[in-house]
Parts: structure tokens; sequence; C-alpha cells
């Protein structure tokens, strides 16, 4: 085995991958023979591509009653697929979108381990969809279906609305005796002993009437209208006085949350102005029930105006609306471009009225936590907010639960959040005074933490050891005695009961598919599955691990990959090799748990299968390893992380026996766009490609994702054009297949269409287009899937084994 391998199992290895020089050392053992169970040579694309249909449907938002004796989740049960397969399998696969039909919430008895699925009548009046609890955790208010109930601890229950409207964003006082929740663009409130619901607040969209003066002349005119005819003089309004005064927001504005204060004396709204003046891009929708062909806006593009996010207060006392000042005078928070920034509420403190909110820069170099006192103002009547903590980083601020992180302390004297400040996304808490603490350390990343107030205790999750595992660990508040719960790899999502002292988990490995377990917080004991969702054609094969290896890239920094050998799945080599490559750019697919992309891989074992070495790479700007790994495409995708796919290309030639001219690759979204690059920029190592829903232009993608890495294309076109594949056709010379849904609204088919008269012009011939007509950026049919992915691999089985010269351009 060659020098350039490194070991996959090691975790120091796996921890410095993708960010730092790799040392040497010897590859991992090849792995165990093929395992008991139906051939993988007898998969087909049909049968993989089916989805659902033969995976099965996993648990999804599993939550607690507010006794915490039962756990409610939605699930499919496979026993109508089970059912259908029993008389052949070409009965159920093309009719796994039935399956919603049968989908439905479950509920499960945490004593005797019973499961039952709910009548919708029951479920609807039952279940809980969004919950808020009092300070004490002994009453939470609840949604049902769009209704308000209220619910105590020891399982009685009262329902407070039965509207056509539906209500949303429950919340409940610290002391439990007021119920706030949202209806339309208002506040309500209800006291917890009883009585009329009440409107608290009365907001118009609108702006006031009475903010635009008319002209000294024209005001003249009105008051002497008023002097002289008994008509127009003012006899003052009558008025409701339990009707809140009415708050004109501002015209064309949208409140998208609504916060009340500890003292329910402030509200908070998350307020967005839409993007105006830019024309939208419309994609068309030929089949359609009228039979004409429609048309729907989408996104904007890169560039475009977009729309702003601000914060508003409503001072309830005194019926007004109160703005938080954000001028970007403050040395702190100087922005390049201050029109773009966003600023969201997050959450009151517990103990007082003081907001926390977050706030990224429009150049997107800068995220602030702040905090804001709406009963402190300036003398511009204006709240200033005091920033907390500022992360800068000179490509772009992002990293692991980036947009979810940020909360209070119990204490509400300091708040916690995750930051890669030090390159890898980690624990910290900082005080009102300023001073922080980081709680973990080391070259991994934190996912997800729960903070145990009763036990003073915090739980992670985190990829600690491992890369590809999301494991669970519990340490004490000030981040001492860490203790590792779940030794087993694999992926732990949780979800905890009102005392925390049980939770379900959501768990899954890298061969099996997640199901739903009891989870002891104390010991880490995983007690299940309890569900099993898997058919029974699923089941007949014997999935394997692919190997995990590191590879050394052409720049020394180990690249995470998984390998599948055709000898492991009963195949005999073809000397052919393909590269697998996800989509997003962010995000991990070298797991330990249930891949995002199951599909494929299955379809790599089918490939594995029948001769060909494939590999699945974590190319640079994927997550899991880290701020470096995450940056190394700024201002150039289409280089680092390319190079990375190039690299694992000539390393099946020179470590695995495949020939040079027989690499294909093939991916979706981003993966599709990287395979369009690799096959434009690197014809001799690159012989065949498969882009499906592909990034041409990066000019014409949205604005939120592509502005943070190459700033807009007129700021920097020189990034636009190293980066978009468009600029690059003219390479071509291998065998290349595009695929693309026509109603993607997240990358838009046009984008491939344009490629394709680039082609054309550029006289290219070993390329074609298919398009699917229905289907959207993430494939829902079956009947799609089958059909691009049958021509990917026949675009495999047609240039790959056969070795055939590449034509002449």
């Amino acid at each position: 085995m060659s020098h350039r391998i490194l070991l996959a199992l090691c975790a120091v290895v796996l921890l410095a991958s993708c960010g730092k020089k790799s040392p040497e050392t010897t590859p991992a053992p090849g792995g165990a023979a093929v395992a008991e169970g139906r051939s993988f040579q007898e998969l087909t694309v049909r049968q993989i591509m089916q989805g659902p249909g033969i995976v099965g449907t996993a648990p999804t938002a599993p939550r607690f009653s507010a006794d915490g004796n039962t756990v409610y989740f939605n699930w499919n049960s496979p026993a109508r697929l089970d059912s259908m397969n029993a008389t052949g399998p070409e009965n159920a696969y093309d009719h796994w979108l039935d399956l919603e039909k049968d989908a439905g919430t479950w509920r499960l008895d945490i004593a005797t381990q019973a499961i039952e699925k709910l009548a919708d009548a029951v479920a609807d009046t039952t279940v809980p969809d969004d919950s808020a609890w009092d300070r004490a955790r002994r009453r939470r208010a609840e949604i049902r279906k769009g209704d308000v109930y209220l619910a105590e601890r020891d399982g009685r229950t009262r329902r407070i609305t039965a509207t056509v409207a539906a209500e949303s964003a429950v919340q409940i006082s610290p002391d439990g005796e007021t119920v706030w929740f949202r209806s339309g663009n208002d506040l309500f409130s209800v006291a917890w002993r009883g009585g009329p619901v009440r409107q608290i607040t009365n907001l118009a969209l609108a702006d006031d009437p009475e903010a635009k003066k008319p002209s000294p002349q024209r005001q003249y005119l009105i008051d002497q209208q008023k002097e002289l005819f008994v008509e127009f003089k003012d006899r003052g309004e009558k008025k409701d006085e339990a009707e809140p005064k009415k708050v004109y927001v501002g015209e064309g504005l949208e409140i998208n949350r609504m916060l009340v204060s500890p003292s329910g004396k402030y509200v908070a709204l998350a307020v967005t102005r839409p993007a105006g003046g830019d024309r939208d891009p419309i994609i068309p929708l030929a089949i359609t029930k009228s039979g004409y062909v429609e048309t729907e806006d989408v996104r904007s593009k890169v560039g475009d105006e977009q729309e702003s996010q601000f914060v508003l207060f409503v001072d309830l006392e005194g019926d007004s609306l109160v703005r938080l000042a954000d001028d970007d005078k403050s040395d702190e928070m100087t922005d390049k471009k201050p029109d773009e920034k966003i600023i969201e509420p997050m959450s009151w403190s517990p103990t007082d009225d003081d907001l926390l909110v977050r706030r990224i820069s429009g150049d997107w170099h800068d995220r602030y936590f702040m905090v804001a006192s709406p009963r402190q103002r300036g003398a511009d009547g204006k709240v200033a907010a005091r920033v907390l903590d500022r992360f800068h980083d000179e490509a772009w601020v992002d990293g692991p639960s980036f947009y979810e992180t940020g909360a209070w302390m119990p204490d509400g004297k300091a708040i916690y959040f995750i930051s890669e400040a030090e390159k890898w996304g980690h624990l910290y808490t900082v005080s009102l005074s300023g001073r922080k603490t980081q709680l973990t350390r080391g070259a991994y990343e934190v996912h997800d933490v729960f903070l145990d107030e009763q036990r003073d205790r915090w739980f992670v999750v985190s990829n600690e050891e491992f890369p590809g595992s999301r494991r669970v660990w519990s340490m004490n508040l000030d981040g001492s005695e860490k203790k590792l719960l779940t030794p087993s790899r694999g992926d732990y999502a949780l979800t905890f009961s009102p005392e925390m002292d049980k939770a379900v988990v959501i768990h899954s490995t890298s061969t099996m598919p997640p199901e739903l377990y009891l989870f002891n917080p104390d010991t880490g004991a995983l007690d299940g599955p309890l569900t099993e969702s898997t058919t029974a054609v699923f089941r007949s094969w014997s999935w394997l691990d692919p190997e995990r290896i590191v590879f050394r890239a052409s720049d020394g920094v180990g690249v995470p990959a998984h390998l599948f050998r055709p000898e492991r799945f009963g195949g005999t080599p073809n000397r052919a090799g393909v590269i697998f490559i996800h989509g997003a750019g962010y995000l991990q697919n070298v797991l330990d748990s249930w891949s995002p992309y199951y599909r494929e891989f299955m379809f790599n074992s089918m490939l594995a299968a029948r001769g060909y070495t494939v590999l699945n790479i974590d190319y640079r700007a994927s997550a899991g390893y880290g701020r470096d790994c995450r940056t190394a495409i700024y201002k150039h995708m289409g280089g680092r992380d390319l190079d990375d796919i190039i690299d694992g290309a000539r390393l099946l030639v020179s470590d695995y026996g495949v020939e040079k001219n027989r690499v294909g690759t093939y991916g979706g979204s981003y993966g599709g766009f990287l395979t369009l690059m690799a096959m434009f920029k690197y014809p001799d190592d690159v012989a065949s490609g498969a882009a499906l829903r592909s990034v041409t232009d990066w000019a014409h993608y949205n604005h939120w994702y592509t502005v943070r890495i190459l700033g807009t294309p007129v700021d920097d076109p020189e990034a636009y054009r190293r980066s978009s594949p468009i600029y690059f056709a003219d390479g071509l010379r291998g065998n290349l297949v595009i695929l693309h849904g026509l109603r993607d609204d997240n990358v838009l088919a046009a984008d491939d269409v344009r490629l394709s008269q680039r082609l054309i012009e550029l006289g290219k011939e070993n390329w074609e287009l298919a398009l699917h007509p229905v289907e959207r950026h993430g494939y829902q049919r079956a009947a799609s899937w089958t059909d691009q992915m049958t021509r990917a691999f026949k675009l495999f089985e047609r240039t790959l084994p056969a070795a055939a010269e590449r034509p002449e351009n």
C-alpha cells in the first residue's frame, strides 16, 4: 500500500485532517468479507431510487407530554410497504409518495414502551406542536393544531382557543400566571386562572398617517375649516378603553417573531423589510393542471437589493413603538455594507427586561451578541445595544449551530453560545460584565448543547475523537468532569423530558437508518430501538460500512474519505473508479451515522458490486473539521475543494488499480458544480461526469449563500470568473450528462440552459441535458430519481469500464 494513505481510524489524524499537515502512518485494514444476505450485485438503480419506498421513513419530531410520561413523534410504519413488497417489489416501488397517507402521530408510553398510532382527531387535540414552560416548570402552555391549551404537570389540561386562525408563538410569564400567544400580527393574553382572552397589541403594517405633516399652506386651510364650520370641530374620538391603541409598524414590513419581556411591559419584534426595485427571476411550470405553461417568482440573485432584518420594541404601557439604535458609528460595529446587516432578537433574560440580540454585519465578517434594554433609552428615544461578544473572521462568520446558538444562563447574568473564535466550534459563556470563558477546547466541534438547570450540568453533543460521530457528553457548568455517555459511534439527536431525568434519542449508524430509543442521561444507557422503520426488502441486504481513510492532498493536508472496494461488495475490479461529491459545500458526509445521501450510499454499494472502486470525499469546505477547512474556499469556489477531488482521482489511479482514463464523478448541487469544474479543468484526470442540478455561474445564485464567500459580482468579478464553470466550458473533452429539475427554485434550471448554449457555441459534442419537468431542487418522485441516476449509471458503464478513447473535439 502506498505511503500516501493515512490511517482513518486514528482519532488524532482524523481531527487533524482538513486543517493541518497530516503525519505519515499506515492504512486501516481492508475490512471484513462480504456480509451475509442478498448479493449486492442484485441491487438495481430502480430499487435504490425508491427512497423511503425501500428504506422506510424514520421517526421525527419527538416531544414529551407535560407530565413526562409520554412521548409523541411523527412516524410512518413500513407495514403497508412490506405488504406490497410481499407480492413483488415492483408493486410497491413507484408508490412511495403514497406513504404520506399512512404517516401520522404516534404515542410512546414510557413505562410500558408500548407504541400506538393516534387517530388524527385525537392527535389534533392532544399532541403539542409548540410549547413553553413557566420559570418553575410546573405549568406549560401549548399549541395544538393551531389552538392554545394550558397543561399542568399532573396532566390536567384546559383549552383556551378554538378558532379558524392559527395561533402560534405561545409564551408564559415567569410566574406562570399569564399566557401570551400570537394570532395574525397581534399579541393576545389570558390569565392562567381563567378569564377572557385579551388583545394586548394593535399593530398596523402601515405608516402612521399623522407622522406625515401637511405643508404650512395646507395646514392653514385645515385649521380654517375647523374654525369656521361646526362639522369639522374637534369633539374627541370615542375609544374603547379595552382596545389597545393602534401602533403603526411601517408600510410593507413583515413581523416574523414576537417575544414578550418577563415583566410583560415590552414586546420585541423581529421585522423584515422586503427588497424592492430589482427584478426577481421566474421559473416555468410546464406540467400544470390547466394545460398552460405557468410561471412562478423565485429568489433574487446575488448582488440584487436584499431584504433587511431589524428589531423594534412595542412599549405596551405607552402604546408606542421604540427603535433599536444601530447607526454603525461605534468602532466595534463599522460595516462596509451597513444596509445589509441582519439583526435578530434571540430571547429575553429570564430575570429582567434585557433582550439578547444577534447582529451579523453586512459584509459577513462579524457576528455580535448584544444586550438591549428598552427601559433605557437615549436622548433620541432609541434603545442602545451593548456588545457582549464579537466574533470576527477575515473570511466569513459561520460554524456549527451558527444560527441556533445564543441563550441566557438561568441567573440572567451571562449568555452561552457556540463560536469558532479559536478555529473550532466550542462552547463559551460571557457575563454581562464582559468576562468570557471557554468551556470546551480541542481539535473537534461542539454541535449542540443542553443546559440541565436542576442538576447544574451541560449535555454536549460533539465529534470529539471521531469527526464523523455526534456523541453525547456530560460536564459541570464550569466545563470540568466531562464524561462520555455514548461510547459507540453514530449520531445521537436528543429530546429531554421536562425534568431532564430522561430523554429520547433518534440514533443511527452508517448502515442503520435512524430509530427511536430511550436514553438515560445519568448512565448513557440506550433502550431500544423502539421502532423498526426499515422495510423487509431493505433488511434483506446486510449493508456494509465503507472503509474510512484519510489521504494526503497535494498541499499535505489529510482529507477524509469513504472507500468502497469491489472485493468487499462481491465485485470483480474493472479498473474503473467513481468519486461521489456531496452537495451544500458546508456539509459532512464521511459519517459514522446514516447519510443524508443514503440513496447515493446504496448506489455506491451497487457500483462497487459491479467492479467500480468508489470514493466519497469530505473535500475542503466540508463541515465537521473546523474553521480552516470551512473557509478554504474563500474567494475561490472550485479551488482547494476541487483540488481535493482531483487528488482523490489520482489516488484511485496510484493506489487502487484504477486506470487513468477510467475515473468518473457525480454529485448534485454543489457536488454538481464541482463535477463540472473537474470535467472542464482536469480532463486528463476525469473522463466522465454526471452533474445534477448544478450551479454553473455563481453570479446567478442566491445572495445570502454566495455573498459571504465571493462578495458580489460588482465588488469582485474575478472571484466569480475563477469560480464559475461556464467560463471553463471550453475544457470539456470527456463525457458529460447534465440533469436538472425544471421547477428547481434553489439552483435554477436556467443555469444549465445557459451552460448548454455555451457548449453548443463551443461546438462540444459529448454531452447531453435532461430536464425533469415536475421536480424542485430536492427531487421527490421515484421515477425522476430513477431516470437521473440511470442516466448517470449508463454513462459510467458506457465510458469507463470499456476504456474507450475520448473523442477528439
